[in-house]
């Protein structure tokens, strides 16, 4: 009796077989890959883990900062440091460069401590670019949180929404919308005549400069 496996059964083994030991990079699915870079990654064992470090660095970075600011920046190096490489030495180093960037980040309460009541008085753009022309903070019952007023054109705009601050994240809430359709921002930067806010999809931040306290 001949025990030797036939030839499609053969190609079969073997295909499952790969299928089964194929490396898997962290942030994608190597099975998948669709440009040479991905290859090049999935190909190279220790790219392959730099791949799976710097995913893990990036979710734990996720829980301590503001997840729209982290988004876009990630984004960014993707496609202007990462994508930009052509070879593995590029890639090793782009790796460990931004893995030392978000093990050493500091977001969260112990950068944005202090900027609500910061945030307290009104504001007015000083870049091309912001979603509003003015916007005043009033305090609330409890800290970090309380309502907002807008203006477009010299003429109230929102009146009597709601802001919160989470950490470096702002929510701003409509009058009359529910909570879950709150704007998300991020505060770069606060001083007491000057306010940097980022908001979602943008990569640089809308400058505002203190009118009133």
């Amino acid at each position: 009796m001949n025990s030797a496996l036939s030839f499609p059964t053969l190609l079969l083994v073997l295909t499952l077989t790969v299928q089964a030991t194929a490396p898997r990079a962290a942030g994608f699915d190597c099975g998948k890959t669709t440009t040479a870079l991905e290859k090049t990654i999935c190909q190279d064992p220790a790219l392959s883990a730099w791949d799976e470090q710097l995913a893990a660095a990036y979710r734990e970075a996720g829980r301590r900062c503001s997840a729209v600011e982290l988004k876009t920046e990630q984004q960014r190096w993707l496609k202007d440091v990462r994508n930009a490489c052509s070879d593995a030495e590029c890639l090793a180093i782009a790796y460990q460069q931004r893995l030392a960037e978000l093990q050493a980040r500091r977001c969260g309460a112990d950068v944005c401590a202090g900027f609500g009541q910061g945030l307290i008085g009104a504001w007015r753009l000083a870049s091309g670019t912001g979603s509003f022309e003015e916007i005043a903070f009033s305090a609330g019952q409890t800290p970090n949180q309380g309502r907002f007023d807008t203006w477009l054109h010299s003429r109230p705009e929102f009146i009597d929404g709601r802001w919160r601050l989470q950490a470096c994240e702002l929510r701003l809430v409509t009058p009359g919308e529910p909570d879950a359709s709150a704007a998300r921002l991020t505060v770069k930067s606060l001083n007491a005549d000057a306010l940097e806010i980022l908001e979602e999809g943008e990569t640089e931040p809308a400058r505002y400069r203190r009118i009133k306290p």
